[in-house]
């Protein structure tokens, strides 16, 4: 997925005549994240895509919405920077919409039909945001903000 997702960043830039300065592909657990990224670092936007739902109840502390681990985002997120969040598992979307109240993310923007609204944000469709608007089904959406504590 990493090697599919570069060469479309790739492309898109090129396209673009940009260099690509402000991407960050990685694989990596995640909940040791805080071992590559930290304040210094000054990430400005983080993009959750299509992630596993984690649908049974002793896994959710696994999504990468959860509270446990928005804490750790918090930890290397600029200042109002954004979480920009999309998916198709409607559980998911309305449970994370709960997590980032609780870790304290002010909610921006949200839809739960990202193709109802093209300006919504500058989105770049996935291949599982084609495949599952083929099927019906709807995409969820929400950019959130880190607060300044």
């Amino acid at each position: 997925m990493l090697g599919v997702a570069k060469r479309t960043i790739d492309a898109i830039y090129n396209e673009a005549k940009k260099e690509v300065n402000n991407v960050i592909l990685t694989r990596y657990d995640i909940e040791c994240i805080l071992k590559i990224l930290n304040k210094e670092d000054e990430i400005e936007g983080i993009y959750i895509n299509f992630c596993n739902p984690w649908p049974r109840g002793k896994h959710h502390k696994r999504r990468l919405t959860h509270t446990k681990q928005l804490e750790q985002y918090k930890e290397f997120l600029k200042d109002n920077g954004k979480i920009y969040f999309k998916t198709d598992d409607d559980n998911l979307f309305e449970e994370s919409l709960n997590y980032f109240k609780e870790a304290n993310f002010q909610i921006e923007k949200l839809t739960r039909d990202l193709e109802a609204e093209p300006d919504f944000w500058e989105n770049i469709e996935t291949e599982h945001e084609k495949m599952f608007k083929e099927k019906g089904i709807k995409i969820k959406a929400c950019i959130v903000k880190k607060q300044i504590e």
